[in-house]
C-alpha cells in the first residue's frame, strides 16, 4: 500500500445554546451550561446525555439553592439569598434539556456515545465550553451568514427596583448583548456605559433586593460577603475586547512586563511593571503570575518583599507552625549600585 506523506484534519461544528444552572461542590455555583445537539451538557463534567442526567439525579447539578445558604457568581461575587422562587425540579430540567436538544437535532442523530480515554493509563478529560457567537451578515441581502465569536461576563441589569443577572456578551465586532433576558439588548461600548453610569448595569446590590435569573428562577439577597467592583468589569470588558482583536491584554502585558524585569532588573523596568500591574482589574491581578504563586511575586518586586506574608503558602504554613515557604526576587541593579 502506498503510504500517504500528507496528514489533514477538520474541525467540526457542534451546534448549542446556553443555560443556567448550579453546581453544588461542597458550595453552591452559578453556572450557564452548554447543551449541545449530540447531547452533551457541559456541566464542569463533560460525558454524554445519560451522564449529565445521573449528575442531576445525584446533585452535582442542582436547580435550587436552599434559604440561607450562599450562591457564588464567578467574577461577580457571594451573597447568602432567601425567599427562593426556583422553575425546575430534576425531573422538569432532565426533559426541559431533552427538548432542547431535540430542538437542535430534531432527529436525534449522532448522539455522542462516552468512552472513556486514556493516555499512558491517565484519563483525558475534555474541555467542554462552548464557543459563544452571533450570526451576522455581510450585507442583507447576503444568503450567508458568519459567525462572529465572543466571550461573557455576568453583571446585575436593574430594572425599576429588582435585578436580573445577565450575561453580558462581547462579540469581536465591537458590539455587546445582554443575554440572560427575555428580550436580549444589543448595544455598542457607548451605551454600555452610559448604562453603568446611570446604575443600571451594576455589581453591587442592596439587601433585600430580589434577583431574578431567567430560565432558572428568583431570590432575594439576604447578606453580602463580596462583589466586584463596577470599573474593574468595566476594565475587564475592554481587556476581552482587545483580546478579541488580537490585542495584548493588561494581564498580558503585565506578564511581559514581569518576565522583562526577570531578565533585565532595573529601577526603570520595576516602574513599567508597577504600572503593568496597576493596570490590570483588582479581581484579575491574581491571574498575572503562575497557579501557585498568583501576584505575590509580581508584588514582592513592585512593593517588596513583606508581600509574602500575604501567600497563602505562606499564612498556611505559619498558622500550622511549619516551615515558612520562601519566594526569591531580584532588587533593581541600579538600586543596588546606588545604595
Amino acid at each position: 500500500m502506498i503510504k500517504p506523506s500528507t496528514k489533514v484534519y477538520r474541525k467540526q461544528i457542534i451546534e448549542g445554546f446556553s443555560i443556567p444552572a448550579i453546581i453544588h461542590n461542597i458550595n453552591y455555583f452559578f453556572v450557564d451550561l452548554d447543551v449541545y445537539e449530540n447531547g452533551r451538557v457541559h456541566c464542569w463534567n463533560f460525558e454524554d446525555f445519560e451522564h449529565f442526567k445521573k449528575d442531576v439525579q445525584r446533585g452535582w447539578v442542582v436547580l435550587n439553592i436552599p434559604d440561607n445558604n450562599d450562591i457564588s457568581i464567578h467574577g461577580l461575587g457571594s451573597w447568602t439569598i432567601e425567599n427562593g422562587s426556583w422553575l425546575f425540579n430534576k425531573k422538569t430540567f432532565i426533559d426541559y434539556v431533552q427538548r432542547l436538544i431535540k430542538e437542535l437535532n430534531p432527529s436525534l442523530e449522532n448522539i455522542f456515545k462516552y468512552k472513556e480515554k486514556k493516555v499512558n493509563g491517565i484519563t483525558v478529560g475534555e474541555n467542554g465550553g462552548g464557543i459563544i457567537y452571533k450570526e451576522k451578515k455581510k450585507t442583507p441581502n447576503s444568503f450567508f451568514s458568519e459567525k462572529v465569536n465572543g466571550q461573557s461576563i455576568n453583571l446585575f441589569y436593574k430594572t425599576t427596583a429588582n435585578f436580573h443577572l445577565i450575561k453580558v456578551n462581547l462579540f469581536a465586532d465591537g458590539t455587546l448583548q445582554l443575554s440572560r433576558l427575555e428580550n436580549p439588548i444589543d448595544l455598542s461600548i457607548e451605551e454600555f456605559e452610559k448604562l453603568i453610569i446611570e446604575n443600571n448595569l451594576v455589581t453591587e446590590i442592596p439587601i433585600g433586593s430580589t434577583v431574578y435569573i431567567y430560565g432558572l428562577g428568583e431570590f432575594s439577597i439576604k447578606k453580602m460577603f463580596y462583589n466586584a467592583n463596577i470599573q474593574d468589569k468595566l476594565l475587564e470588558i475592554k481587556d476581552i475586547q482587545r483580546q478579541l482583536k488580537g490585542e495584548p491584554t493588561t494581564i498580558e502585558i503585565c506578564r511581559q512586563a514581569h518576565e522583562k524585569y526577570l531578565k533585565n532588573p532595573t529601577l526603570e523596568n520595576k516602574e513599567q511593571l508597577r504600572v503593568a500591574y496597576e493596570n490590570v482589574p483588582d479581581h484579575q491581578k491574581i491571574y498575572v503570575g503562575d497557579m501557585d504563586t498568583k501576584d505575590i511575586e509580581v508584588r514582592m518586586i513592585i512593593y517588596g518583599e513583606q508581600e509574602i506574608q500575604n501567600w497563602s503558602h505562606y499564612i498556611l504554613a505559619k498558622e500550622m507552625g511549619e516551615e515558612l515557604p520562601t519566594i526569591t526576587v531580584p532588587k533593581p541593579i541600579d538600586e543596588k549600585n546606588n545604595s
